[in-house]
């Protein structure tokens, strides 16, 4: 392809993933083995792509991505001022006041994460896949929005078959 037709955003993230072209570099992959890395107008090469990033940076299939939780009110700022990666246990989170009644072990690596919705903060625990969607694009909100996505077209996939 000519290099100098291909279009991208004015950053230069290009293609259906957006990627940046060192990222293009790293993870795009030839996924259904044509021979070349379409990232562009290939859906099987861009999503292709995209798990590929989400696999290198660490995405664990069958484990939990993000669960709603409670808070004690006084713990809130505490928690919120802690770093933003699953770098602490869920037991060190419920010692600062997490109400957090999920099937996880206490020595699962989380984080907290609070999201503005429509009636108010929600309260989250996020685990090393939310982490990883958090690599794609640093939002929390993206985050949120690919994980809700990913799980209604699951939903939907599962009703069908």
């Amino acid at each position: 392809m000519n290099p100098l037709a291909q279009k991208g955003s004015y950053a230069g993230a290009m293609g259906i993933g957006q990627f940046m072209p060192s990222s293009f570099r790293r993870y795009a992959v030839d996924f259904d083995g044509d021979g070349k890395r379409n990232i562009w107008t290939n859906n099987v090469d861009a999503i292709g792509s995209v798990a590929n990033y989400f696999h290198r940076f660490g995405w664990e299939t069958g484990q939990p991505v993000i669960k709603a939780t409670q808070v004690d009110p006084n713990a809130v700022e505490k928690l919120l001022s802690l770093k933003f990666e699953p770098q602490y246990s869920l037991q060190q989170l419920k010692q600062m006041g997490l109400r957090y009644q999920g099937d996880e072990a206490d020595n699962t690596p989380s984080m907290f994460i609070d999201l503005e919705t429509q009636i108010g903060t929600a309260y989250w625990v996020g685990f090393k896949n939310y982490y990883v969607i958090t690599r794609y694009n640093r939002s929390k909100h993206y985050a949120m929005a690919v994980y809700q996505l990913a799980e209604e077209i699951a939903n939907r996939y599962e009703q069908t078959q």
